[in-house]
This record gives C-alpha cells, structure tokens and sequence, in this order.
C-alpha cells in the first residue's frame, strides 16, 4: 500500500513536467488502457487515462507559468511546488494528512528518539482547536517556568496559534521546536486567566514510561506516548513490578496521544491472552490483522483514561476492555479510528502521512468519532500529568479502589 502511493505521487509529478514541456513532444492517444511507450519517431503514445490525467493537471503548470512570467515579484519555485503539494493534501479534508519537508521528517526522527532542543513540553490539539499542554517533562525549562498540563497555548512569541488542524498545530510546534534564541515566550491561559511564561531551551531527555508501587502493593504506570522507548519501557517497568508481587496494576494512559500501531500491539502483548489485539481496513476491504502471543501477565488491571486519550491509547484500552481483563475508569476516550502511514522520498528526504485504514477493536468495534466508553466514569478532578495523588485525583482513586476491593 505504502509503495502503491509514492509510486502514484511519483507519476503525478512526472504528468505535471510533460504537460509543461508537451509542446517539445507529441502525445498520441491510444484506444486501450496500455501503459505509455516511446516510439522510434519520437512520439509518446499514452493510454486514454493517462491523456485525461495529463490534461487535468495541465492547469497546474498553467498556473505556475503565468506567475513566474507575470506576478510583480520574482517568486521560489521550490516554494511553489511545496506550495501545491501542501495544497493537494489538504484538499482531502483529513487533518492527519499532510507532507513534511526535509527537515520537518528530520526534526520527526529527533523527537521519536527523545532527545532533542527544547523545552519540555508534550503538546495536542483539543476538540476545540485550540493548543492545550499534555504533558511536562521532568527536568526541563516548562517545569521550571510552572507551565502546567491543560493550560492553553494561545502565542508564541507574540504570533497567534491554534490547532484547529494537524497542519496548523504541527507549524505551532516548530516555532516553539525551531526556535534559535535565548528566551521563548509563551501565552497560556490556565482557566480564565491569560500569563506569559519565557523559557530557556536546553536539551530535553523524553522517558515515556514511568512506574511505581501504590500503597497496598498496585502497581502503576504512565505510558505518555507509543514511540521512542514506550516498548521497551514498558517492559522493564512489568518486570520490575512483578518482581515487587504487585497484587494489581493501573495503565495510566490518560492525555497519551497515541503513537505507533507496532508499539501498541507489543505493550498489549504483555497483557492479552493469545488473540487478536486490533485489525486495519483499508478502502478496499483489506484487512491487516496484529496477535499477540499467550504468554502475559494475569493480575487485576484498571486503565485510566480520558478525553485526549486518543488512537493508539484507544486500540490498547479497547483490547483490554474487549478481552475483559481490565475495568476502564474515566471519562470517554477521543475517538480516533483511523491510521495514517509514513512515506518517505528517497530523493531529498521528505516524506508524507496519509490515512490509510481504520481500525477495529477485536470484537470488531470502530471507534472512530465514537471514542472508548469506560466502565466505570469518573469526571476528572486534577490536571493530568503530575505525580500519582490518591488523595485528589478521583479518577485514579476509582481505579486504585477497584483493584483493592478484588484483594
């Protein structure tokens, strides 16, 4: 599928340049649907579909002429042909396609591996369109400004933002990412109150997992996203705690949003029995299907989540819940049921997303639009993101009361 679609873009720029350089050659159409071939006279005979697609997108390079002959400054092609890349993938009114530029596709390796120049913080959008803080990293320059989960991004350095598409949000956070000088500053709005906090960049160390022991011997662990060291992360932490005999354990997936299919489906393997974790589905009907092995950990388990709980948080959530083996507690999941794959250009290092496929829960439920209903709903109390607090955060509170009661 994924060599299908950079074969296809591939050709469609091909078509752009003939059509802007037909008038050195001579089309000829033929009849059936054969693929194009050069005769020995020079001329180029093309399929009837072929010619259609031609003449479709001549207007393209019609556009791109008049304004390099005509439009009153010297303009950048290279920016022009971003320009209507960028175009045509918003075109298709997914908010989770776009195209990344070769260093946008470098900055995205950065950050997976979790090391990189910033300041700290793990940012989405909202389902008002709207910048809003995930998460805050330990030892960095956010935490030290007092920056907190759920507040507000509305500028940086003064320059308005949102996130009222991926595009738009992923431009809001290269500003802060690209940003080369001394002191950032951002405004946040925490409830009804709007601040400026400046803050210093300096590297950042990502760890997206953490865990520890609760009182009465529960286990408890933050999965923050499904990249970078999620996997792996998640392991040690299993172990580690099964080492403790833990008698019960709480997935604290709340504000994750998302991630990596593969990572998910190897962090549902430590938990499922042999089975069916999740199934895409392209337009086709193809169906692409993810097991895990029967070899797990069977201890009581509640999984936290909430509103920004989203995509791969939402395939771990509904493959615990379809499987029984854990009470979801929270409020009612995103809803993103769809996945977007990754392609690369070989040639210069930019690459594109696109959705793909849907996905599906392993008794078949899309939750797309719909989100993970949880078993037990508890309405949030405290800001997501900090340190486990018994005491004020009631929906882990709920879950840690469910885990003690099956002692």
């Amino acid at each position: 599928m994924g060599k299908r679609a950079i074969v296809w873009l591939s050709v469609l720029w091909i078509v752009v340049v003939v059509a802007g350089v037909s008038s050195a050659i001579t089309l000829r159409i033929s009849g059936g649907v054969l693929p194009s071939s050069e005769q020995s006279d020079g001329t180029v005979v093309v399929s009837q579909e072929e010619y259609q697609m031609i003449e479709r997108y001549r207007r393209l390079d019609e556009v791109r002429g008049i304004l390099e002959s005509d439009y009153y400054k010297t303009l950048d092609e290279d920016k022009l042909v971003l320009g209507a890349v960028r175009g045509m993938l918003s075109s298709v009114s997914d908010p989770y396609t776009f195209y990344y530029t070769p260093e946008e596709m470098q900055q995205m390796a950065e950050r997976s591996q979790g090391v990189y120049e910033g300041v700290g913080l793990l940012l989405s959008a909202d389902k008002d369109g709207m910048l809003v803080v995930l998460r805050i990293f330990e030892d960095s320059p956010a935490i030290e400004a007092g920056v907190k989960p759920g507040d507000i991004v509305l500028a940086v350095n003064g320059e308005t933002v949102g996130a009222s598409d991926a595009r738009q949000m992923d431009a809001a956070i290269q500003m802060i990412r690209d940003f080369s000088g001394e002191t950032l500053e951002l405004t946040l709005r925490r409830g009804k109150k709007v601040e400026n906090v400046s803050l210093t960049p300096r590297t950042i160390t990502m760890q997206r997992v953490t865990h520890q022991v609760l009182p009465g011997d529960i286990g408890y662990i933050m999965i923050y996203e499904f990249m970078g060291d999620d996997a792996t992360g998640f392991i040690s932490a299993v172990n580690d705690l099964k080492q403790k005999n833990v008698k019960g354990l709480i997935i604290d997936i709340r504000s994750n949003p998302g991630g990596l299919l593969t990572d998910v489906v190897k962090i549902a393997d430590q938990l499922l029995p042999a089975g069916l974790v999740v199934y895409t589905q392209d337009r086709g009907g193809a169906r692409e299907e993810y097991y895990s092995e029967e070899s797990h950990w069977d201890v009581p388990m509640a999984v936290l989540v909430n509103g920004m709980s989203a995509s791969a948080s939402e395939i771990l959530a509904g493959a615990l819940q379809d499987y029984g083996v854990a009470k979801i507690v929270g409020e009612k999941s995103y809803g993103k049921g769809i996945v977007q794959t990754m392609l690369p250009f070989r040639t210069d290092g930019a690459g594109m997303q696109l959705t793909t496929a849907s996905y599906f829960t392993p008794k078949g439920r899309s939750i797309h639009g719909v989100g993970i209903e949880p078993d037990v709903l508890v309405k949030a109390t405290v800001a997501v993101g900090g340190a486990p607090d018994l005491e004020n955060d009631a929906q882990l509170k709920a879950a840690y009361d469910l885990l003690t009661k099956k002692k």
